[in-house]
């Protein structure tokens, strides 16, 4: 078992091909995926980008994270806590202030997004909890604020230095802010939109570059982010139907960040997918729309089962994910709220699904996740249990 950063760094300083075993289920799961995704030609190395500190390979950073947080989960979410809920009021507040007619305030939102930064690198998982626990909202409001939060996430998990993240962290937040230059009724409009209601809706690209014109001292990558974030790798976005190397590295970031939260989201024409459809749809997506690296590296850090959703077991338990194995995605720590008959358990036990076999003496495992349950699944509110 490959169990720390230092072991990982020696394999790939000494081996030029490696076998890694897996468990049976994880080994079906992998042939699952390869069977969907239609061959394409490999994409050509990412170009650099305007991420400062982040090379050719967004790869090549990974190891520079710490494996372990400094803070745990637990202690670190009554922090976060304060800190999403002044980022949930500073977001609603830009996005009122515009639908009104006024300006931009981007210093203030890049203060709020540099606690969300502090945050992620005292524990990479707690903002993301949050964002998932997020209630029904405007959407505009939740979405931004989430996706904001996924792109602290993987820019994390990609090495990125603080004051980059502030910058991808505030880009993302401000993603859809041409949105509310649209008709209120068009964006909770029941149902898909017609086409020349898409063609009103794409149009927030652009709106959004102008707002940005009258924002003073703005950071350029915000600006990129937003002119980019619904080109697809295929040449099969828009507005400019920019393709492959064309689309900024930032902006690629931005596409994939943006798809997953809109996918685990309930909008007004589509109902919420659980987390692991969602991350089986952005592995469909990838060397399609998404460069499949990129789409590799971000499940590595959203996770399969994200800290914060719901799976159930080979046993029938109902259970919230509480903690990511980061070698076996498939093998997260999981506190058992259900018992097979789905009724509440008198006690919830947390079980380890990395090493909950290593007494039993057998080498197949005897729990795993079958899968992941959507939000408020089984009535179940992970926030009642953990916060």
């Amino acid at each position: 078992m490959v169990e720390d950063d230092d072991q990982l760094h020696a394999l790939r300083n000494l081996c030029k091909v490696v076998y890694v075993e897996v468990s049976a289920e994880e080994a079906d799961e992998l042939l699952s995926a390869a069977r969907k995704v239609p061959p394409v030609a490999s994409p050509a190395p990412l170009p650099p980008g305007p991420l400062e500190g982040l090379s050719a390979d967004p790869a090549a950073f990974v190891d520079q994270v710490p494996a372990k947080d400094p803070v745990e989960l637990k202690t670190e979410l009554t922090v976060a806590a304060t800190t999403f809920g002044e980022a949930k009021r500073a977001v609603g507040t830009i996005f009122d202030n515009l639908r009104r007619g006024g300006g931009l305030d981007v210093p203030h939102l890049e203060t709020v997004v540099g606690s969300m930064v502090d945050s992620v690198f005292r524990n990479r998982d707690a903002m993301g909890w949050l964002a998932r626990m997020k209630s029904k909202d405007d959407y505009l409001y939740s979405h931004s604020l989430a996706t904001s939060v996924w792109a602290l996430a993987f820019g994390r998990h990609l090495g990125l230095d603080k004051e980059t993240l502030k910058a991808v962290g505030t880009g993302a937040m401000l993603l859809d802010i041409g949105k509310t230059r649209l008709p209120t009724e068009l964006l909770k409009k029941p149902g898909k939109p017609s086409d020349e209601e898409w063609q009103l809706i794409r149009a927030h690209v652009d709106h959004g570059i102008e707002l940005l014109r009258a924002a003073a001292d703005l950071d350029q990558r915000i600006v990129t982010m937003i002119a980019t974030h619904h080109e697809r790798f295929d040449g099969s976005g828009y507005p400019q139907k920019l393709q492959g190397d064309a689309i900024p590295l930032i902006g690629r970031i931005a596409g994939i960040i943006d798809c997953y939260d809109a996918m685990i989201s309930d909008r007004c024409y589509a109902s919420p997918r659980s987390t692991y459809d969602a991350v089986r749809e952005l592995k469909r997506l990838g060397g399609v729309a998404f460069p499949a690296q990129l789409v590799e590296l971000f499940i590595q850090a959203v996770g399969v089962f994200p800290t914060g959703t719901l799976v159930e077991l080979n046993t029938g338990e109902v259970g919230v994910v509480i903690g990511q194995n980061r070698f076996r995605r498939l093998r997260p720590e999981v506190m058992l709220i259900l018992d097979a008959q789905k009724q509440v358990r008198e006690e919830f036990t947390t079980v380890d699904l990395l090493t909950c076999d290593e007494n039993t003496g057998t080498k197949e495992p005897t729990l795993w996740i079958t899968r992941g349950v959507e939000r408020g699944g089984y009535g179940i509110d992970p926030t009642e249990y953990f916060l």
